[in-house]
């Protein structure tokens, strides 16, 4: 039979708060080990429509959408979103009350194939970008896939 000093039990509550401390911080520090800087960086969603646009964050390409980036909640992050046949999206995201801000990012690029408002014969116009969008799916700079998404943003600017 084993026996323990008869202070022992005393020692333990003696010094439980001391001991749950040191535990916590132990539990604490080893689930921040695995992400050093999680106070100062935030994953963030980005999407486009259409999809699988490039996105270059500070000058550097991370891919296409739709995609996560991390970012510093510390400063501000230029980001470009770009896709041939569109117009690019460029915008910085910042750090706001312990946030990046927007997040998610959700871009609705707009075809290059448009003027900035429609001129005196907007009939004839349409009837001009419609062919463009023609060509410029036969030729590969817009895909198939994203033809309808340009029509509809074509139609809908002549209305």
């Amino acid at each position: 039979m084993i026996q323990t000093p008869s202070n022992s039990s005393s020692f333990s509550r003696r010094h439980f708060p001391e001991l749950l401390l040191a535990l916590s911080f132990a539990l604490f520090a080893t689930g921040c080990a695995d992400q050093p800087n999680a106070v100062f960086e935030e994953a963030v969603q980005f999407n486009s429509t259409p999809a699988n646009a490039t996105i270059s964050i500070d000058g550097s390409n991370i891919g296409s959408t739709p995609t996560q980036a991390v970012l510093s909640k510390q400063s501000d992050t230029h980001i470009i979103i770009a896709k041939p046949g569109f117009v690019s999206a460029d915008f910085y995201e910042h750090g706001v009350d312990g946030h990046v801000q927007p997040n998610p990012v959700n871009v609705a690029l707009k075809t290059d194939l448009l003027p900035d408002k429609p001129g005196p014969n907007p009939a004839a116009e349409m009837a001009t970008c419609l062919d463009n969008l023609k060509k410029y799916v036969a030729i590969g700079t817009i895909s198939a896939d994203d033809e309808p998404y340009v029509e509809k943003q074509i139609r809908d600017f002549y209305k």
